[in-house]
């Protein structure tokens, strides 16, 4: 088989006996494309490692594996970039793999075919719309709707729509991220995109091919609009996420952007400097999620300046 159709999966487990297993079956029998997974433990203390032995006896050449101590997701999947980077470059592309979903038999082959039309010279990245369900895999919905995925620059430094299991990218993607990374990550696949926004090209695919489990904290359905409001004011208003974000991703690849973008990103990251600032932000349209409750939210946290 091609290069072009051999994919290094990155896949970070913690504590995930429950679901592994359908998962990395579902990994390893896509079709026309030839995976293979790197995983990394983030110090489970169930049998998550004895199912992975289980597999490596099964599939030796096909899954790889590194233990480690627990430093959390992000960190996790962060260093999985740095062994793939420095150990196997007989890559082309690159995924990332959560523990407890359920692949379609083409979700990397459709990436594939999509990022083998743009260059490889600069960071690219192919996500995807997710299907919703529960713990036993039936329908609950769909993450995104099609309106909703609008990605350009500014909407990139408010919104990630590269849900992290959906990403595939080359190998000019994880050399920037592994290079340039920031010593704070708090998301990775929101680095990842803003790397591919900035520097190079995200294609989006409306269709699904990947059950997104929902179950205990990976939950991402919604309580009602008020106990939201409730919630956000009590923790996440407190937090600047999306400030110390777009801050880290600047002091970390300012010498790859463009004035203008420096520009952009600049102006996002020291709005609380002055009232002018706030208010270009405040009334930017480019910046706006044209939904009701996510312009809400946005708004009240330029005001409150907890962005």
């Amino acid at each position: 088989m091609s290069n072009s159709k051999r994919v290094l999966v990155l896949l970070s487990t913690y504590n995930g006996e429950c679901y592994l297993e359908e998962q990395l079956d579902s990994i390893l029998n896509q079709e026309q494309v030839s995976p293979t997974i790197l995983i990394r433990d983030d110090g489970s203390v169930d049998s998550t490692k004895t199912i992975i032995n289980k597999y490596i006896e099964k599939y030796p050449h096909r899954i790889i594996f590194e233990e480690g101590n627990n430093v959390g997701f992000a960190q996790s999947f962060s260093e999985l970039l740095r062994i793939a980077y420095e150990s196997y470059d007989g890559f082309l592309y690159y995924a990332f793999a959560d523990q407890d979903d359920v692949w379609e038999p083409k979700k990397l082959l459709a990436a594939v075919q999509q990022l083998e039309e743009l260059s490889a010279d600069m960071p690219v990245a192919y996500c995807s719309n997710t299907t919703l369900v529960d713990k036993d895999l039936n329908f609950i919905g769909y993450a995104w709707k099609d309106a909703e995925v609008c990605i350009t620059k500014p909407r990139a430094l408010i919104q990630n729509f590269a849900t992290g299991c959906t990403m595939v990218f080359n190998r000019k993607a994880v050399e920037l991220y592994v290079s340039h990374r920031p010593p704070v990550i708090k998301r990775h696949d929101f680095l990842m995109f803003q790397i591919c926004v900035f520097l190079g090209k995200v294609v989006y695919d409306k269709h699904s091919y990947i059950n997104y489990r929902q179950h205990g904290n990976n939950q991402i359905g919604k309580p009602g609009f008020w106990k939201r409001m409730q919630t956000r004011m009590k923790g996440r208003y407190k937090e600047r996420t999306l400030e110390l974000q777009n801050r880290y991703f600047l002091e970390a690849y300012k010498g790859l952007l463009s004035v203008d973008d420096i520009g952009l990103i600049s102006r996002f990251v020291f709005y609380r400097e002055n009232v002018f600032m706030r208010l270009s932000l405040l009334f930017d349209r480019k910046l706006k999620c044209h939904e009701f409750e996510a312009d809400f939210f946005f708004i009240m946290k330029i005001i409150l300046g907890t962005v």
